[in-house]
């Protein structure tokens, strides 16, 4: 950063200070997104001085070269003055492109590795460098949420907390509650729900009022109506993915219902319309999502680190005894295969629904202590099914971590679930190379070898009683982890 009194003729024309720090933000976006696409310390140091001083020193030094050559006017500004110039010129334009066409890549970047000078470092002055770079880097992504499918209905008021308690070392998250998960099966009720009761959304909410009394049992009826009524809309998806402001067939409840297909929006529209006539309070909810499972285009190879980057989603909440709960029917219907049910985002635990879901709203997590978008982006990328065997992700605690060709991924396993790790390169096909799984009393330890490259670590999980051979296809998929292997 230069004092403008060192700025030469041209300095008032800049009009802010805020000009100064263009080359320290451009040297941080520039080495952040090097460390986020598995460059080593070294190189992403390289990658941010080529921003100043090497190319602007370089130019200088071309034109001055140059103007040797031929014999002319004196140079109106001083060589101070043209190296500054040069600087923020470089700077403007590699700043510009980048926020102006993969602006959510460079802030994602910036999030997850902005911290990246500090790898091998913890404690003291690194802890809080990093904090305020990391603090910098959540206010620069909060101001880039855009949800194509709308804004959230009203947020409760959330119930004043006492301050954050220090976090401890190696502390699993909560495993989940008692009312969670529910039996994955449909009522006969619902599965077996006579035509003249589906005539139309009233009809439907007034006979799920009538056989189910209990209201927790009602939504779950309306959670598998619409899972088994519904089949996802995948070719919308797709254009949405590759333009958000691509045309769409209709999303709202009453026309979702007459065509049987939707994308999230219309799955979470058609379960508040439903509540209402079954007189059951469903609010509509909006945000970001991060999902492995389903591998987004990034140039020619479809990767996991691209879904780390989020899209936009809608699901609900659920007021059921005065307290608001989190449903998401969308990704409780399996795609591709039979009309089969899950329940694994039906009265999720907020605590393991942010593990992929992050609301626009703050309030709409439900957790006493929200997260910022920087946290989400840089938690591991865990699903809840995690829950389902209570298993909490010690070691990493990044969703992108860097390593030297070997990766140990610890977890707090305490109903002794039966583990498997697979690694492979990120955006290649197959199932990649199975890791070796060690447990000791309650904690579990997957080492896997690793190539140069980027890979993902795939986590599944079955319960401790399962028997047989484990192959991926009987486990349940529990999360993701990236690394940056060198």
């Amino acid at each position: 950063m230069w004092p403008c009194g060192s700025c030469g003729p041209w300095c008032a024309a800049c009009g802010s200070r805020r000009w100064h720090a263009a080359p320290l933000f451009g040297f941080w976006l520039a080495s952040s997104l090097a460390a986020y696409n598995n460059a080593s310390q070294w190189l992403a140091l390289l990658v941010g001085l080529l921003l100043f001083p090497i190319v602007p020193v370089g130019w200088e030094a071309f034109a001055s070269w140059r103007r040797s050559k031929k014999p002319g006017k004196p140079p109106i500004l001083t060589r101070l003055d043209r190296l500054v110039l040069r600087t923020l010129v470089i700077n403007a334009v590699f700043l510009a492109g980048m926020l102006g066409f993969a602006r959510g890549t460079a802030l994602r970047a910036v999030a997850m590795r902005g911290d990246w000078m500090f790898d091998g470092f913890e404690g003291g002055a690194a802890d809080t460098l990093r904090g305020w770079l990391l603090g910098l880097a959540d206010r620069l992504e909060s101001h880039q949420r855009d949800n194509h499918f709308g804004t959230s209905d009203k947020a409760p008021e959330p119930t004043p907390v006492p301050p954050a308690p220090t976090p401890q070392p190696e502390t699993a998250p909560p495993p989940g509650s008692s009312t969670w998960p529910m039996d994955d099966a449909a009522s006969p009720f619902v599965a077996q729900m006579p035509p003249d009761a589906q005539a139309s959304i009233e009809t439907v909410g007034a006979y799920l009022r009538d056989h189910f009394p209990d209201p927790r049992q009602r939504v779950k009826a309306i959670h598998d109506y619409v899972v088994l009524r519904l089949s996802y809309d995948e070719a919308t998806l797709q254009r949405l993915l590759a333009n958000p402001s691509a045309d769409e067939p209709s999303q709202q409840a009453e026309e979702v219902f007459a065509r049987q297909t939707a994308v999230c929006e219309g799955y979470a529209r058609l379960m508040v319309a439903i509540g209402k006539a079954a007189d059951v309070e469903i609010a509509y909810v909006t945000g970001s999502i991060r999902d492995a499972r389903r591998r987004v285009a990034d140039g020619d190879e479809a990767t996991v680190k691209a879904a780390l980057e989020g899209y936009g989603h809608a699901w609900n909440a659920v007021k059921l005894d005065g307290k608001w709960e989190l449903v998401d029917a969308t990704w409780d219907d399996p795609t591709g295969g039979p009309p089969t049910l899950r329940s694994t985002y039906l009265f999720t635990p907020p605590e393991l629904f942010l593990y992929n879901h992050l609301p626009d709203d703050p309030n709409w997590q439900l957790v006493p202590y929200p997260i910022t978008p920087g946290d989400f982006v840089r938690q591991p990328m865990m699903d809840p099914a995690a829950g389902r065997f209570a298993i909490g992700l010690l070691d990493p605690t990044r969703a992108q971590v860097s390593v030297d060709g070997e990766i140990t991924i610890t977890v707090d396993n305490p109903q002794h679930a039966k583990l498997m790790g697979r690694a492979r390169v990120d955006g290649s096909e197959g199932e990649g190379t199975e890791c070796n799984v060690v447990s000791l009393d309650r904690r579990s330890k997957i080492a896997c070898k690793l190539g140069h490259g980027e890979y993902e670590i795939q986590l599944f999980a079955a319960p401790a009683s399962a028997g047989g051979s484990l192959e991926v296809y009987t486990l349940d998929y529990i999360g993701s982890v990236l690394a940056n292997s060198r």
